[in-house]
Parts: structure tokens; C-alpha cells; sequence
């Protein structure tokens, strides 16, 4: 294990001391970006690693091959999309949780890390665990506020119905009453005077029964 912190010491120290790999010619045409394209020609001073222009890439910058693809923690480092691929982690293994998976389904697989004492080398967990909740909490709170708000206006809706109807009733009963206003102006006085007795009928009836 010591001879594993020695070796990770190692490669720190190359990395910072490993310059960046210039194409070349890119400060001639900025399309080029930061690809790196293998120099061929004939009398190119980067291929014959000359002084003056950047520096060619080599066997001699990579990393002790006993730490390649491990993390900085000395661990193997392991993709994990769902709780079920924990369980074949060992010690020597550490987590790194995908970014495609949902809050969750990640606050699941935190739990279950803390759990077994797994090792997480992308996340802090309590930060993560915490960071969730508030969102959970936060969504909740906004379903709540869309659901009063749909109510609130279902309910401002069927009273505007309601009162349009009821608007419309009133309009239909003052028609019925200029209707009759207009029969009865229309009517001569026998006809008046054949529809009082009639009137007069029925409500004796009425009192009667």
C-alpha cells in the first residue's frame, strides 16, 4: 500500500510537470483546436524533437503503469447506475455514481453505500443526500401550489357559468313578461274581462283544496 501512495505521489508530480501537446501549426489556424495530430514531415522540428518548437508526445510522460486507471485515493474506480451493482464491489473498488441517474434512484444507492461503508469518489454523500431532499421538497411544495391554483380557477370558472345562466334565466323571464305585457295590450276588453274570471276560478280552487 505504501509503495501504491508512493507511486499515486509520483504521478502527481509528472502530471504537473507535463507540458500541454501542441498541434502544429495551431497558432496559425485556430481550427485546428487542441487535437493532436502525429508531426510527418520531412524536416518538422517537432518530429525530429528539436529546441525550439513544442513539445512531442511520448512514452516517457505516462503515468507508473502499477496506478494507471486508478483514482487518487488508490481505488479502482467503478461506473454504478443501480443499487444491485454494489454488491459486487471489494475493498480495493470505489463508486462513482453515473450522471444519467435520477435523484432517486441515486439517494438509494447513497443509502446503500453508507450502509456497506463503500467507498464514493464522485460524491460527498451527506451533501448529495441533503441536496436532494430540498429538491424533493421543493417539487412537492410546487405540485401543491399548481393543484390549489387548477382548483382555484375550476372554481372561478363554474361560478362565472353559474352566473351567466343565471343571467340568462332573468333575460328569459323579462321576455315571458313583455310577451304577455304585449298579448295583454293586444287583447280586447271581453277577452280581459273572460281571463279575471278565470283567474278568479282558479284561485278559489286553490283555497279550496
Amino acid at each position: 500500500m505504501s509503495d501504491i501512495k508512493a507511486l499515486l505521489e509520483k504521478r502527481k508530480e509528472m502530471r504537473r510537470r507535463r507540458p500541454s501537446f501542441m498541434r502544429k501549426d495551431v497558432y496559425k489556424k485556430s481550427r485546428l483546436g487542441s487535437s493532436w495530430r502525429k508531426p510527418r514531415g520531412l524536416d518538422n522540428k517537432q518530429r525530429l524533437c528539436k529546441k525550439g518548437p513544442a513539445k512531442k508526445i511520448g512514452n516517457g510522460y505516462r503515468a507508473p503503469r502499477e496506478v494507471r486507471g486508478l483514482h487518487k485515493s488508490g481505488l479502482v474506480p467503478i461506473m454504478i447506475s443501480n443499487v444491485e451493482q454494489l454488491n459486487s464491489l471489494t475493498k480495493e473498488q470505489g463508486a462513482i455514481i453515473s450522471a444519467k441517474v435520477g435523484n432517486r434512484k441515486r439517494q438509494a444507492i447513497i443509502a446503500e453505500v453508507k450502509k456497506k461503508g463503500i467507498a464514493l469518489l464522485n460524491l460527498d454523500a451527506d451533501e448529495t443526500a441533503e441536496k436532494i431532499q430540498t429538491e424533493l421538497k421543493q417539487r412537492q411544495e410546487l405540485k401543491r401550489k399548481r393543484l390549489t391554483e387548477q382548483t382555484e380557477k375550476k372554481k372561478s370558472i363554474e361560478e362565472k357559468v353559474k352566473k351567466e345562466e343565471a343571467k340568462k334565466e332573468e333575460i328569459k323571464k323579462e321576455e315571458k313578461k313583455e310577451e304577455l305585457k304585449k298579448e295583454e295590450a293586444e287583447m280586447s276588453d271581453d277577452e280581459k274581462k273572460k281571463k279575471q274570471e278565470k283567474e278568479e276560478k282558479d284561485k278559489l280552487l286553490t283555497k279550496r283544496e
